[in-house]
């Protein structure tokens, strides 16, 4: 599932090489699926895109949006997607749900896995559509100061139930962190998931609040983690603490057994001893 570390390692991929290039044609793939998100007709989609520029490519969250130029923007992401740069179609995946073929014949397609969006949509109303999330401040932006952070923790209520999961993930939410980097950030931490959120002391909040940083800033920096892949179909190179590979081996740091367990909708893995609840 693309987070915000993919989402940011595949946007700066396509914009170094893919901004400035001319689309000599473009559809909708050759497979269909219901969950592949998309915001027009086969023949729109091949309509807009013939002869259309791309322009630099952005993380937003966890999706990727990229101009279409003269004014529209494709947008990527928010699940689980494949997308891939290609010299020749003896690469192509067996389902494609987006397919460019680009001047001089060099590719890019997306096959969407689970669910995702493959949306092209008006620059001018894209930011009003339910798939594309409202702009907040990114972990590893400027923005992201541990005043910021803290002033989230202010805003809840002294007697919300909401756990630590819940609020990062969700509502207020951290942008871009899905349950796939929770768990490590979780576990540097030393928090449990279930733990609830105004049980947490300021000083926690703080060691989480860096957590988040460091774990975001690693797994970007280390083109993503290791199960997910790049532009290129490289893997990334950050190995998760704490992932279904990892359950009942030992914690890194004390020896107790990982332990998993299902919660909001996904699974969360933990170190009882280390991430006591």
């Amino acid at each position: 599932m693309i987070e915000l570390p993919e989402a940011t390692v595949i946007a700066r991929q396509m914009s170094a090489e893919l901004a400035g290039r001319r689309i000599a044609e473009g559809n909708r793939g050759n497979s269909t699926h219901k969950f592949a998100f998309c915001s027009g007709t086969p023949e729109e989609y091949e309509a807009i895109l013939k002869g259309a520029v791309v322009g630099e490519a952005k993380g937003h969250g966890s999706a990727i949006l990229v101009p279409i130029e003269p004014d529209h923007v494709l947008v990527l992401g928010g699940g689980g997607e494949s997308i891939l740069y290609h010299h020749s179609t003896r690469t192509f995946p067996k389902k494609t749900h987006l397919m460019l073929r680009f001047e001089r014949d060099t590719y890019l397609t997306v096959t969407v896995q689970g669910w995702g969006n493959v949306l092209l949509l008006p620059q001018a109303t894209a930011g009003s559509h339910r798939h594309v999330a409202a702009e907040k401040i990114a972990p590893l932006s400027d923005g992201f100061t541990w005043e910021y952070f803290r002033g989230l923790f202010e805003a809840l209520d002294e007697g919300s139930s909401k756990s630590i999961k819940g609020f990062l993930i969700s509502e207020p939410g951290v942008w871009g962190i899905g349950n796939g980097c929770l768990q490590d950030i979780l576990y540097q931490a030393k928090i449990h998931p279930k733990r609830r959120v105004v049980d947490i002391a300021e000083d926690e909040q703080r060691t989480l609040y860096d957590a988040i940083v460091d774990t975001l800033s690693q797994m970007v920096e280390l083109g993503g983690r290791e199960s997910e892949r790049d532009l290129y179909g490289n893997r990334g190179r950050y190995v998760r603490i704490l992932d279904s590979k990892t359950q009942s081996r030992p914690c890194p740091e004390c020896g107790t057994p990982i332990e998993k367990t299902q919660y909001l909708g996904g699974a969360v893995y933990f170190c009882p001893s280390c991430q006591a609840q």
